[in-house]
């Protein structure tokens, strides 16, 4: 026995339950390539502990010894903590070469897995296995641990079950459909459904919804029509007249559209589904450039059935025909406060528009209900300093500051910049007077709101520093102590990236300070969608109310990472676009994650589905681009900034717009800008968005655009990462 064997041998006899000592030892001071050498030592002369078997197996795949990497792994699978992630990362290994082994490895995990990273790990690969085939004994095993999962995590096995049963089993396929045509198993399905045979109109009808909802509209209305043309008292005639008017509708073919969707409503005798079918008529009439058209059909869906938002849609069209005293009439009868206060608000940006500021900003200073508090604030203080009133724009935006998000936020601050010096100076010696006050509340809301509206970067960083120490957050953080579990077994031991791959929950996060410590361990270990939720998390652990702008930098990059530094700035030099609004982007659409999966399909940083991949590709003299290629971080950030580039010129260089229209089409977004008038910010293109979903993606993108120019505005290296 060598000197090193023996003494590591020795440690390992003496030492107390908690010590680390021997290979764990030296993974910790990151000698990867002497824990090889060690290992191979101790092979035939000291059995290995799983932790120890679980570094030489790291060490092995660092060195790209995949033969070591699955023999150190075998020696730790039945460990009761560590030997679950053993298990995945040798079915890893093997799942291709021996799906009948990685099955074997797994198939106790669904039912038990110590972390739910393991647990849907070991899933993916149980359906990778099982869509290799199982002999029956395995498929039984697979069988019983069903019921133990739930609903929409067993869909994939029991795809993969039906499909290579002999014959495939279709009834299966078919029951898949009838629980969900969302997601990816259930397009799978009914493309099987579809090849394998005659579907019955049921079949058929999920099948055209399971298209519809994948974005397959060409394969969507042949399905369709044919169930329009032989109708079945089994499947809903106004909603298949419906759908596919909806296929006409994404094509932007407004016509088609139109004429199905009165296919649908003669064909539909419940007057509250009447209504809302008008009100989809209505839409199409008014991108069609028919408004008149489109305001006989809002006027149908309000008399059908009255409701907020039906008046709300009425009053815009009347807005847009120029009607203001018809489109005022319809709002006196909206009911709920948020209504009212969105009614508020379009009357008040109408009379900007003509030119009536005085009325305009009364009808701006009555919206007191959040979302349309904050952006009410921002634009009546605008037209404020427009009417050389900054005093009054001051008392504005200080008033409405509580309901700003990050977006409007900024846009009050461009504001304040725009008021004079003198008066902004007065309001900070005011604020410095409530920051001085003793009682924590009156002060902490001078802080909050201060962090908002300050516009002066050095002022900025200090109060940045004022509440990094309220908080507790001044300081670099030190590693904390871990709560016992997995994550802590795996960060002993120096394995500090499956600490976070495999339970990432189980990093420290006890207080404010330790959950900044954790984010920033995610990000250096390659997790920037962890470091943003734990980012978060910190933001509502310090202050309650703290925006990202108040957070120290080290957190605020965590908030706000660049994990493809060089490759975001390649690709939006390529395509005419700022960087910085496709790193807003990628933020928004997958936190940064690249093997993200949405529910119908998207995929990627850039939340690119399939089809659309394939038509930017074609603009581009591209052959078809294979869907999983969208995984690839490089590939993903190309296409999305090819289309992002083209809406940005397609819409003369306004962010708000070309947002808008990567998340909600082309067509709408036309359609929002025509409603905001020649004079277009894009603060009064926002205001105007009537999809809620869309102006919030839009608000976050346009925010986190300015974050990463004032993070990284000059090339930089990326953060380092940890490495083992």
């Amino acid at each position: 026995m060598t000197g090193l064997a023996l003494l590591l041998a020795a440690g390992a006899q003496a030492a107390s339950p908690g010590e680390v000592l021997g290979l764990e030892a030296l993974a910790l001071a990151g000698r990867w390539d002497q824990v090889l050498l060690a290992a191979s030592q101790r092979r035939d002369q000291l059995p290995l502990r799983a932790g120890e078997a679980l570094v030489a197996a790291h060490a092995a795949g660092l060195a790209g010894d995949l033969p070591a990497r699955t023999r150190y792994l075998e020696l730790a699978i039945d460990d009761p903590e560590l030997g679950a992630a053993a298990r995945v990362e040798l079915a890893e290994l093997v799942v291709v070469a021996d799906p009948s082994r990685a099955l074997e490895l797994v198939v106790g995990l669904l039912v038990s897995a110590p972390s739910s990273q393991l647990r849907d790990a070991a899933l993916d690969l149980a359906e990778r296995a099982a869509s290799a085939g199982l002999p029956t004994a395995q498929r039984s095993l697979v069988e019983a641990a069903l019921p133990t999962l739930s609903r929409s995590s067993r869909r994939g096995l029991e795809l993969a079950l039906a499909r290579t049963a002999e014959p495939p089993d279709r009834a299966r396929l078919s029951r898949l459909l009838a629980v969900s045509t969302d997601d990816l198993p259930a397009l799978d399905a009914a493309l099987e459904l579809e090849a394998g045979g005659e579907p019955d109109p049921v079949d058929r009808w999920r099948i055209a919804q399971t298209y519809f909802r994948h974005g397959l509209y060409d394969r969507a209305a042949p399905v369709l029509e044919r169930l329009y043309a032989e109708p079945s008292s089994q499947t809903p005639r106004g909603e298949v007249a419906f759908l596919r008017g909806r296929c006409a509708f994404r094509r932007g073919d407004w016509a088609e559209a139109a004429a199905w969707y009165g296919s649908a409503i003669s064909s539909t005798p419940a007057d509250e589904r009447r209504a809302e079918l008008e009100v989809h008529l209505g839409r199409t009439h008014e991108l069609a450039g028919d408004l008149a058209s489109a305001v006989a059909a809002a006027q149908r869906a309000v008399r059908l059935r009255p409701s907020d938002d039906r008046r709300l849609f009425l009053a815009r069209l009347r807005l847009r025909r120029g009607e203001p005293g018809l489109a005022q009439a319809g709002l006196a009868q909206l009911r709920s406060r948020g209504g009212q206060a969105r009614g508020e608000l379009m009357l008040g940006l109408d009379e900007l528009d003509a030119g009536r500021a005085e009325s305009g900003r009364r009808r701006l200073a009555q919206v007191s209900r959040d979302p349309w508090r904050g952006m009410a604030s921002v634009l009546a203080a605008e037209a404020a300093v427009a009417a050389d009133e900054p005093a009054t724009a001051l008392e504005i935006l200080v008033a409405g500051s509580a309901a700003l998000d990050s977006y409007w936020a900024g846009e009050a601050r461009r504001v304040m910049a725009a008021i004079d010096p003198g008066l902004v100076e007065r309001w900070r010696r005011l604020e410095a007077e409530a920051l001085a006050d003793p009682a924590e509340r009156v002060s902490r809301r001078a802080l909050l709101r201060s962090l908002l509206l300050e516009p002066d970067e050095p002022r900025l960083v200090e109060l940045r520093q004022r509440a990094a120490v309220v908080a507790g957050l001044d300081g670099e953080p030190e590693e904390p102590a871990f709560p016992p579990g997995l994550a802590a077994r795996f960060w002993a031991i120096g394995l500090e990236s499956a600490a976070v791959r495999w339970d990432p929950s189980g990093l420290p996060r006890g207080s404010a300070r330790a959950t900044w410590w954790t984010a920033q361990t995610e990000l250096a270990l390659g997790r920037p969608w962890l470091a943003i939720s734990a980012a978060d998390a910190v933001r509502r652990q310090a202050i309650p109310g703290l925006s990202a702008r108040g957070l120290p930098s080290g957190l605020r990059r965590a908030y706000y990472p660049l994990p493809f530094d060089a490759e975001v700035r390649a690709a939006g030099a390529r395509h005419g676009l700022p960087w910085a609004l496709l790193a807003g982007v990628a933020r928004e659409e997958s936190r940064w994650n690249p093997s993200v999966l949405s529910s119908v399909g998207a995929r990627g940083l850039m939340q690119i589905m399939p089809a659309t991949a394939t038509a930017i590709g074609r603009a581009q003299g591209r052959p078809d681009i294979d869907p999983d290629d969208l995984f690839e971080p490089l590939i993903a950030l190309d296409l999305g900034a090819a289309e992002l580039g083209r809406l940005l010129e397609a819409f003369d260089g306004n962010r708000a717009a070309a947002v808008a229209a990567y998340n909600a089409g082309e067509a709408q977004a036309r359609l929002w800008l025509a409603q905001c008038g020649g004079a277009c910010s894009e603060a009064r293109y926002l205001a105007g968005v009537s999809f809620e979903v869309t102006r919030e993606y839009t608000e976050e993108v346009l925010a986190s655009a300015v974050a990463y120019e004032g993070l990284y505005g000059s090339p930089s290296s990326r953060v380092s990462a940890r490495t083992e």
